[in-house]
């Protein structure tokens, strides 16, 4: 039976196989216990002070909590909010399956596609505070631990919600639930979806299509605004054309959609290919190249032959957080595209031009370093190959820690 209190027996269970591993003490039974008691005692009376520590990363701040005992309170915290007010993140994978379905429609349609500008510093505390007053009231404990986070995070000048934790991240879901329902119910969307701070409508042919941002933007909650540089709307015609062309393509959630104009050949449906995006494409050229100079810098042969196993391959590791075995990689991170998608090819040559090259800043240096057979070891791996046959490796958690710290801010 599900227990939301905040007492020892409930919070010991959000202690996992991580926690042992860096907090060895934590398998003396009276140290536990101490620890436990702690966090008890802190979602009794609030947090004395919250321990957040911030990190840049790709240009944002990251936070993390640094003392144990505040964590179990936030991570029971974080499972109480999920199990009161049903919020649940979606799946981006059926999200981008959905949408493909709706672009192959063979009709008139528009796309608006829209991002929040810094969703997580953006959200208004005091709104937030209100929302959990007046839909919590059944759980007082958590209202006050949330409440708690809140004040600590105004006193250290923390805007909005502090992003990386995973309570920030079910609060988010939370703070957009009436707005997740008013897309649904009010614009009359034939598809509506939200991943984070990523939002996409499919509607009918619009005659102002430039108010619709507008619209939006009075429907966000307080505090968040849309990021116009990133915000786009698409126009999709019903004439039938032969050969039918691209008409518009356009990135969301990691995927680059490239939908056709309507074919005479084919009038009820239109081809939408898809892809990886640019970007993503760009990330993985450089993780490339960050790989070959970390060889550079350490020589060792072994992690750059991991690294690449990574990047063209599928892997597998346990997830101590979850306690269950993940798997990840390009093939299952862009399952829905094809062995054949034209940026898997790109990647491969991109990869085999710096492995190959002998001149210049990185290939100079590598003409000194690596043997050839080394380098026909390296270009065994192939984005194209280790995507169409599926082909795994196995790294503990520990293992991939290490070999992605290079890449840290690619």
């Amino acid at each position: 039976m599900y227990d939301p209190t905040f007492g020892s027996t409930a919070l010991a269970r959000h202690l996992n196989k991580s926690d042992f591993l860096k907090h060895p003490t934590l398998k003396n039974e009276a140290h536990r216990e101490a620890l436990i008691s702690q966090a008890v005692n802190t979602a009794r009376n609030g947090f004395s002070s919250l321990p957040l520590t911030p990190n840049k990363l790709a240009g944002r701040t990251i936070y993390q909590v640094n003392d144990l005992a505040c964590d179990l309170v936030l991570r029971k915290a974080a499972q109480n909010i999920r199990r009161i007010t049903a919020s649940k993140q979606g799946s981006r994978i059926e999200i981008v399956r959905r949408l493909k379905l709706f672009c192959e429609e063979g009709m008139p349609f528009t796309i608006a596609k829209m991002d929040i500008k810094s969703f997580y510093p953006s959200v208004d505390q005091e709104t937030l505070s209100n929302l959990l007053n007046r839909r919590l009231i059944t759980a007082p404990s958590t209202r006050s631990v949330v409440n708690s986070l809140i004040h600590h995070c105004k006193m250290n000048s923390v805007g909005g919600l502090p992003q990386g934790l995973a309570i920030s991240a079910e609060l988010s879901e939370f703070y957009m639930q009436e707005f997740d329902r008013h897309m649904k119910e009010i614009f009359g969307a034939h598809y509506f979806a939200r991943y984070v701070d990523d939002i996409v409508l499919i509607l009918p042919e619009l005659e102002h299509p430039k108010t619709l941002k507008n619209n939006i933007e009075r429907a966000l909650p307080t505090g968040l605004k849309l990021n116009s540089s990133k915000s786009k709307i698409y126009t999709f015609g019903g004439a039938k054309v032969k050969p039918a062309a691209v008409e518009h393509s356009f990135d969301y959630l990691g995927f680059r959609f490239s939908v056709h104009q309507i074919g005479k050949d084919r009038p009820l449906a239109r081809q939408v290919d898809l892809d990886i995006a640019d970007s993503k494409v760009k990330k993985n050229k450089t993780r490339i190249v960050k790989s070959l100079l970390q060889y550079l810098a350490d020589g060792n042969f072994d992690d750059l032959i991991d690294r690449i196993r990574i990047l063209t391959c599928g892997y597998q590791f346990f997830d101590e957080r979850q306690q269950k075995k993940r798997s990840a990689g390009l093939q299952h991170t862009y399952s829905l595209i094809n062995s054949n998608a034209p940026a898997l090819a790109e990647l491969d040559k991109f990869f085999s031009a710096m492995v190959l090259c002998r001149s210049g800043a990185i290939g100079g240096r590598l003409a000194l370093s690596l043997t050839n057979r080394q380098r026909k070891e390296l270009l065994k791996y192939s984005f194209v190959c280790g995507f169409a046959n599926r082909v795994h490796f196995r790294f503990t958690a520990d293992r991939l820690a290490k070999l992605m710290e290079c890449w840290k801010y690619a």
